[in-house]
């Protein structure tokens, strides 16, 4: 008899560019959600990349990474909550990169919460501070 896992709710973590758009930052954009996408074994799905109008007429570039959520009902198994936060710790140090090079801005997205933003290649305090540390330091007292 096969053990079913149960099926926990996931969450997508949004990035995006956050400043005006040339073809050029849109190919390097989809260049590196190609690379990452094959880059590891990502827990729940690679990152796809996104190019859309927003409901204010805006044109959105970025990525999408979908990932188990912490949050209720049930409790999140500690190897998946820290398999997650490998797979965003890894999207975000991409992303730096990217940002770093290109002298890009990126703003981040938990679903519809603002998380933070990257520009030229710093990771501001609302990303790391609010949402990488509390994560890594609630996995440790799981742990």
């Amino acid at each position: 008899m096969h053990s079913l896992q149960p099926e926990y709710a996931k969450q997508r973590l949004i990035f995006y560019v956050a400043q005006d758009l040339e073809q050029v930052i849109k190919i390097d954009v989809q260049q590196l959600v190609s690379e990452l996408s094959t880059s590891r074994d990502w827990s729940v799905s690679p990152p796809n990349y996104i190019e859309e109008i927003d409901a204010g007429g805006l044109e959105v570039v970025g990525g999408v990474l979908e990932i188990y959520s912490a949050l209720g009902p049930s409790t999140l198994p500690v190897e998946l909550d820290s398999r997650s936060l490998d797979d965003v710790e890894a999207l975000i140090v991409a992303v730096r990169v990217l940002s770093e090079v290109m002298s890009l801005s990126f703003e981040f997205q938990l679903d519809a919460t603002y998380v933070g933003c990257i520009d030229d290649g710093i990771i501001d305090r609302v990303l790391y501070e609010g949402l990488l540390v509390p994560w890594r330091e609630n996995l440790q007292r799981r742990t």
